[in-house]
C-alpha cells in the first residue's frame, strides 16, 4: 500500500492507494468474519450508531472535521455544518428505529424469527457489500455505511479522490467506541482506472450499492451483470419544484433553502422551479431574489475554489446572449457568483439543467400541469427523484409519480426526508437483505 498526496483548495491530504495485493487481504478479512457479524445484536449496532453519531454532534468534536470538509467540498463553514448535523441527527437511536420499523416492518427482523400467517419471515445479509461512491455529496457516507452495519453485511467502502477524507474520519470515529469495526467494515481507495481490482471486488462481493453520476454507474451496472451481483443504483437523479396557487413567503423561504443545501450538488436539490402563470411573476421573483439573500447571510458561499465562481459567471453570460431579444425573460442575481435566477417561459435545456449547480435555478412559467409532465417526458424520464410541492393536486401528483418522482415534499424540506421514508423509490435495508419464510 502506497500514500499520494492531493492539494484540495490549499488543503494537502495524504492518503493510502490499495492495490490488488491490499484489496484480497480486506476482502479474505471480510469473508473470515461474516459468521461473527452475523451474531452481533440489532441493538449492539444502534447502540454504536447512536454514540457515534452524538460524538458528532458535540461541536467541539467535528470542528476541525468540518473546517476541513468546507475547505474539500468548496463550501461554508456554516452550511458544512447544517449538513452534518442533520445526516448525523438521523443516526440518533430513535430515528433508526423508525427506519428500521419502516424499511424491515420489524426492527430485529435479523436478529430473529417473526411470525407470519404462513408461518415465520426471517431477514438474511447478503454477505459482503462493496459501497462505490463516486464524487457524491459526503451525506451518502454514514447513511451508507449505517445501512451496511445495520443489515449485518461486511463492507467495503471505496471513497471518490474528490472527497477521500470524511469517510475515513467516520471510520476513526466508529473505532473509538469500538475497535471490532474493522471486522465489519474497511474503507479504502484505489484507481478508478485499475478495472483488475474492480473485477476482484465485484466478483468477490455479493451486494454493491452505487452511489455517483451516469458513466460510474453505467461501469458498475456492467461489472454487476457480468458477475451475477446484487446492484443498487443511486444516482444520477435530477429534482424539481412546482408552485401552484396560492404561494406563501414561507414557500418561497423554502424554494430559497433547497438550492441552496449541498450546493445543488445532491440528487434531491432542485435544478427547475415551474411556477403556476396565475401567479405573480413579479412578486415571486422579488421574493425569491430577497429570500436566497437571507439564506446566504445564513449559510454563506465559499470560495475555496476560483474556478467554480468563473464556470457560474460564464453560465449567466451564455443564458443571457442566448435570451438576450426575448421579452418574457428575466435574470436576478447577486454581483458576485452567489447565486443565480433565470425566469423563462422555455424551459432548459438538457445542457442548461447541468448548469444547475452552486445555487443556480430556473423558474419557468406553466398554464396547464400538461406542460410539466410533457418536458418530464421529453427531457427527464429515468432521472426523476424530488418533487418540492406546495400544493394539493393530487391527480398531478398521482401522475408525476407514475413517471418516476419517487419524493415528494412541501418547499424547504427536498433534503430533509423523515426517517424510514425511500431514497429512490426502495428502501436500501430490504435491498442489503433478502427475506427468508418458514412455512409451517
Amino acid at each position: 500500500m502506497k500514500q499520494i498526496t492531493r492539494d484540495y483548495n490549499g488543503l494537502v491530504l495524504n492518503f493510502n492507494i490499495s492495490d490488488l495485493n491490499d484489496i484480497k487481504d480486506i476482502i479474505n478479512n471480510l469473508k473470515n468474519n461474516k459468521q461473527n457479524v452475523h451474531e452481533i445484536p440489532t441493538d449492539s449496532t444502534i447502540d454504536l450508531l447512536d454514540l457515534c453519531a452524538k460524538k458528532w454532534l458535540d461541536r467541539e468534536y467535528s470542528r476541525e472535521h468540518v473546517d476541513k470538509l468546507a475547505q474539500i467540498t468548496n463550501q461554508s463553514k456554516e452550511l458544512v455544518l447544517f449538513e452534518l448535523e442533520y445526516v448525523m441527527k438521523g443516526l440518533l437511536k430513535e430515528n433508526i428505529f423508525k427506519l428500521l420499523d419502516n424499511e424491515l416492518e420489524d426492527r430485529y427482523i435479523l436478529d430473529k424469527w417473526v411470525d407470519k400467517h404462513y408461518g415465520k419471515v426471517h431477514r438474511q445479509p447478503r454477505g459482503i457489500t462493496f459501497h462505490n461512491v463516486s464524487g457524491n455529496a459526503f451525506i451518502v457516507i454514514p447513511i451508507s455505511i449505517a445501512m451496511g452495519l445495520l443489515s449485518k453485511n461486511v463492507n467495503i467502502v471505496k471513497v471518490s479522490k474528490d472527497e477521500p477524507y470524511f469517510a475515513h474520519a467516520f471510520f476513526k470515529s466508529l473505532f473509538e467506541i469500538d475497535e471490532s469495526i474493522k471486522d465489519r467494515l474497511s474503507v479504502v481507495y484505489f484507481d478508478s482506472t485499475s478495472e483488475d481490482i474492480y473485477d476482484y471486488v465485484v466478483s468477490n462481493s455479493d451486494c454493491v450499492i452505487h452511489w455517483g453520476g451516469k458513466t460510474s454507474r453505467d461501469y458498475m451496472a456492467s461489472k454487476c451483470a457480468k458477475y451475477g451481483v446484487h446492484f443498487i443504483e443511486h444516482g444520477p437523479k435530477i429534482s424539481f419544484e412546482v408552485v401552484d396557487e396560492g404561494v406563501t413567503f414561507d414557500d418561497i423561504k423554502g424554494i430559497a433553502l433547497d438550492m441552496s443545501l449541498w450546493e445543488q450538488r445532491a440528487c434531491l436539490s432542485p435544478r427547475v422551479v415551474f411556477l403556476n402563470s396565475k401567479v405573480d411573476k413579479n412578486e415571486f421573483l422579488e421574493n425569491l431574489n430577497t429570500c436566497i439573500k437571507g439564506v446566504t447571510e445564513i449559510f454563506p458561499k465559499e470560495y475555496y475554489d476560483a474556478f467554480s465562481s468563473i464556470k457560474t459567471m460564464q453560465d449567466r453570460q451564455y443564458i443571457v446572449i442566448k435570451n438576450i431579444d426575448k421579452n418574457d425573460f428575466k435574470i436576478y442575481s447577486s454581483k458576485n457568483s452567489d447565486y443565480t435566477i433565470i425566469y423563462s417561459d422555455i424551459p432548459p435545456t438538457n445542457k442548461e439543467i447541468d448548469m444547475c449547480f452552486n445555487r443556480f435555478i430556473f423558474v419557468c412559467p406553466y398554464s396547464s400541469k400538461e406542460e410539466i409532465l410533457n418536458y418530464i417526458d421529453e427531457n427527464l424520464l429515468g432521472y426523476l427523484q424530488t418533487m418540492g410541492y406546495n400544493g394539493e393536486d393530487f391527480e398531478f401528483i398521482e401522475k408525476v409519480s407514475l413517471k418516476g418522482v419517487s419524493i415528494i415534499t412541501k418547499p424547504g424540506f427536498m433534503s430533509m426526508h423523515e426517517p424510514g421514508t425511500s431514497h429512490d423509490g426502495f428502501y436500501n435495508l430490504r435491498e442489503m437483505t433478502y427475506a427468508v419464510s418458514y412455512q409451517k
